[in-house]
């Protein structure tokens, strides 16, 4: 075998092409093309390619160098010669990947700077209103335009008043009339329909949890309470109250009055008002409507605003 490497070397030296050595290598060796693919794994087809110089047929530079060399250790020939050969007399060279393309970005394809400049800026403005709209500033501006929900009461009229609004009762007829004066000659008054008067709200006894809210002003409500049977919370008031008008308080436990303007609502329970709920335009939520929870409001000092 030592003998084979030096001859391959000196063959190698004198310029003979690496097909030839290594074919005239398997033929001193007695060897056959299948022989040396069942040792090598090397395709029989890629073997006699090799020893025919065919490097067209052969796969790329650095699988067909893989080949060469384990051709030339199975035959006894210098691998590292062989391959060094191979790479000297093949037209094959290494795959390099070709970078890509670097071409200038199209100025007409940029979007204008003017239209970046209002796109930030109104994603900004959507961005503040947002937080704005989350912190409650917009409570106030939205309120609903709803009918009022509750009718002005009614005026209420003293008996003293009623007495001197009616008319006279005419007095009766003389029972000592002059004999055979008609009776059509006696003067009445012609009969009147007593006025009515209007019922007045009577007040609630005290103790009772009578609540009762009155609006200085328009301001725009809602009253809101758990439903245990739903699992959730559903509204049970809301509108506007006119300047002037007043919402009686369903006795349902758990309400919360919510409103944008607390200084134009004024509750008041058992007949006793309560101090202001906050300024004329301010918002407050989750104001308890419980009778107990309103008398702690009166017992509790006014807070200086």
């Amino acid at each position: 075998m030592d003998t084979e490497v030096t001859a391959a070397g000196d063959d190698f030296a004198h310029g003979r092409r690496v097909g030839a050595i290594l074919g005239d290598a398997r033929t001193a060796a007695g060897l056959e093309l299948i022989d040396i693919a069942r040792d090598t794994r090397v395709p029989v087809r890629h073997l006699a390619a090799i020893e025919a110089d065919a490097h067209d047929s052969l796969p790329a530079l650095p699988y067909a160098i893989g080949f060469v060399k384990a051709f030339a250790r199975a035959v006894g020939v210098d691998p590292e010669a062989a391959g060094a050969q191979f790479r000297a007399e093949t037209s094959k060279v290494a795959h390099v990947p070709a970078p890509p393309p670097m071409s200038p970005l199209d100025e007409r394809r940029l979007p204008p700077r003017g239209l970046v400049t209002v796109s930030i800026v109104a994603v900004l403005a959507v961005i503040a209103a947002v937080v704005a709209w989350s912190a409650g500033a917009f409570d106030g501006a939205s309120r609903p335009t709803s009918a009022p929900v509750v009718a002005a009461a009614p005026p209420v009229v003293s008996p003293a008043e009623t007495a001197a609004a009616s008319p006279a009762t005419p007095p009766a007829a003389d029972s000592t009339a002059i004999a055979g004066t008609p009776a059509a000659a006696v003067p009445t008054s012609p009969a009147v329909t007593p006025a009515v008067a209007p019922v007045a709200m009577s007040p609630a006894a005290p103790g009772s949890g009578h609540i009762v809210i009155t609006a200085s002003d328009d301001a725009w409500f809602r009253i809101s309470a758990y439903d245990a049977t739903a699992r959730k919370v559903v509204t049970v008031k809301t509108g506007v109250l006119a300047k002037g008008e007043h919402y009686e308080v369903t006795p349902v436990p758990g309400q919360r009055l919510w409103t944008g303007r607390a200084g134009a609502l004024q509750i008041s329970v058992d007949g006793r008002a309560l101090p202001p709920l906050g300024g004329p335009v301010e918002t407050v939520k989750n104001v308890s409507l419980d009778a107990a929870d309103l008398r702690a409001r009166l017992a509790a000092p006014a807070t200086p605003r």
